[in-house]
């Protein structure tokens, strides 16, 4: 039989040869320090994760990049795998993390993309460089001529926190020529109705990762096809990757302290309604105070600012509060709703609330910009701007909102102070 005139394989009469000595350059970072791999991982080389379904040969095709049998083991069928771990060679200047595969089940594919963001999350909150995602190699498998929708909003989801790191497809098991073509076409589309996945593609790139006997008896086989390319796509795209990990991780974390401190200043939100409803006298919203104090405080240790009673930055957001342009605003900005008709006590919890929401959030937007390195805290003249403009003009804007949003809640039923709390700040973050 005349191997090289059949169509669609890439065929040879021989056997798959690998070097006996192909372990020793390998490290294998989960079996060393019982288990740690922080001591182990060179946090010069890039991190690729490897993702996809279950049975796709992501182990197989780790195998093949390290040209060892042993590294990632497979057994009947595909390995599955049941933690992340990492593989490194001393050739190469990247490592390959191994994931578990998602599996039939939406437990099973839960706890798959968990794994991967607690370790993207763990990386982040300890600034640990070395556990960075740098790009994916994202698994299909050839053979199925299938690509479902769902399969994208996983490897979306598990990496949702590497927003801009590239990706690289490949398709495992591509046995058959004719057939790559049309694989590669189905990812495009796939990826094409994902928009921010189908801006980081960079390439999709069929493989065969080890021979493939297709008849044993006349030792027909398909060998090793698209290694090389795949190598060098990936270095390729490490430097942008590596500048990519960079953004996302800094990214995340403002992400997650304008979360938190959300939190902090919705919780201090209602403290104000709580002081306001109160029948004291609301005059010069000294009831306040401490109210402010706490909040400022909490905000600058978020984004580790220092915070210091005496100094000129902490006094010039403190005076543009209650007792300040804030306070003045709020209330100015109620006078002149027309034909208002809310209880006095109300008023007042509607007025704490707000000065309370747009001092926080102007306190965000200061120190956010200092965090960033934007501004400096000696900008007084800057801080002072912020708080009459973003905060107290933006408030003015608002009160009138905030009482109508209010009165047409009451006219439905009983307001909460959860409720008022709701209406103040959809208003203020508008």
């Amino acid at each position: 039989m005349n191997t090289e005139n059949v169509p669609g394989n890439n065929f040879e009469n021989n056997s798959e040869i690998i070097p006996d000595n192909a372990q020793d350059n390998i490290i294998d970072n989960n079996d060393k320090n019982s288990g740690s791999i922080d001591s182990v991982i060179n946090p010069a080389k890039a991190n690729i994760v490897v993702v996809g379904n279950s049975g796709v040969g992501k182990s197989t095709l780790i195998n093949s990049v390290f040209q060892s049998e042993e590294l990632a083991r497979t057994g009947i069928g595909e390995a599955t795998t049941r933690e992340l771990k990492v593989y490194e060679s001393r050739d190469l200047n990247f490592r390959l993390i191994d994931t578990m595969g998602f599996e039939p089940g939406f437990l099973n594919q839960n706890n798959a993309i968990k794994a991967i963001r607690k370790w993207s999350r763990e990386s982040i909150k300890n600034n640990d460089e070395e556990r960075q995602i740098h790009m994916i190699w994202y698994c299909i498998d050839g053979t199925s001529k299938k690509m479902f929708r769902k399969n994208i909003d996983m490897l979306a989801k598990a990496t949702m926190i590497w927003k801009s790191v590239p990706i690289i497809v490949v398709i495992t098991k591509s046995y058959s020529k004719p057939e790559r073509d049309e694989n590669v076409a189905m990812v495009y589309q796939a990826f094409q109705s994902h928009k921010k996945l189908w801006d980081n593609l960079k390439a999709v790139i069929p493989i065969v990762a080890r021979t493939y006997k297709i008849d044993a008896d006349n030792n027909i086989n398909v060998i090793p096809d698209g290694l090389a390319e795949l190598l060098s796509e990936t270095e390729k795209h490490i430097p942008e990757g590596l500048a990519a990990s960079v953004k996302d991780m800094a990214d995340y974390d403002l992400q997650q302290k304008r979360i938190i401190s959300h939190s902090v200043v919705g919780t201090s939100v209602l403290a104000g309604i709580t002081v306001g409803l109160t029948p004291i006298p609301f005059a010069d919203g000294t009831l306040l105070t401490p109210l402010e104090a706490g909040l400022i405080k909490g905000l600058s240790k978020i984004y580790k600012v220092e915070y210091d009673n005496n100094t000129e930055l902490i006094q010039t957001i403190v005076n543009a509060g209650a007792a300040g342009v804030i306070g003045k605003t709020a209330l100015s900005g109620l006078k002149a709703v027309p034909g208002i008709n809310i209880a006095g006590e109300v008023l007042n919890a509607i007025v704490a609330g707000s000065v309370i929401a747009a001092l926080g959030e102007g306190c965000i937007y200061i120190f956010e910009q200092i965090y960033l390195g934007n501004k400096t805290a000696s900008d007084i003249e800057w801080v002072k701007k912020i708080m009459e403009s973003k905060a107290a003009e933006g408030l003015s804007g608002q009160m009138g909102a905030i009482a109508a949003d209010y009165a047409k809640k009451k006219a439905d039923g009983k307001v909460s102070t959860k409720d008022m709390l709701g209406i103040i700040l959809k208003n203020i973050r508008k």
